[in-house]
């Protein structure tokens, strides 16, 4: 592949992450980016990443489906748990707003 994909996270506060999602990548990818922040990932050659205990999944208009996938695909494994669900209709640069989704997993 040439690009390798990348989730955009920031870790704000130690152990919680925020992650943005796009309508660029499929589902399956958030998904499987979301499940791993709760397990850890471990990579050949790489020190092990320990699970997360908060993550802040958020998306923008047609994101929101792709981010409410990933919290629930999370909850039904039994990962972690939704706390909260926090919407709102952001000014954007363009000058027309636009809906956004804010959604809090906390691990089990």
């Amino acid at each position: 592949m040439a690009g390798e994909d990348v989730v955009v996270v920031e870790e704000t506060v130690p152990g919680t992450i925020d992650m943005k999602v796009t309508t660029k990548k499929p589902i399956s990818f958030y998904v499987r980016s979301a499940k791993s922040f709760f397990t850890g990932v471990e990579k050949e050659g790489e020190e092990k990443k320990a699970p997360i205990c908060v993550l802040n999944i958020s998306g923008l208009g047609e994101a929101i489906n792709t981010a409410v996938a990933a919290a629930v695909a999370v909850e039904s494994e039994g990962l972690a748990e939704i706390k909260k669900i926090e919407t709102s209709y952001p000014d954007m640069t363009s000058g027309r707003g636009c809906a956004r989704i804010l959604i809090t997993l906390w691990h089990k």
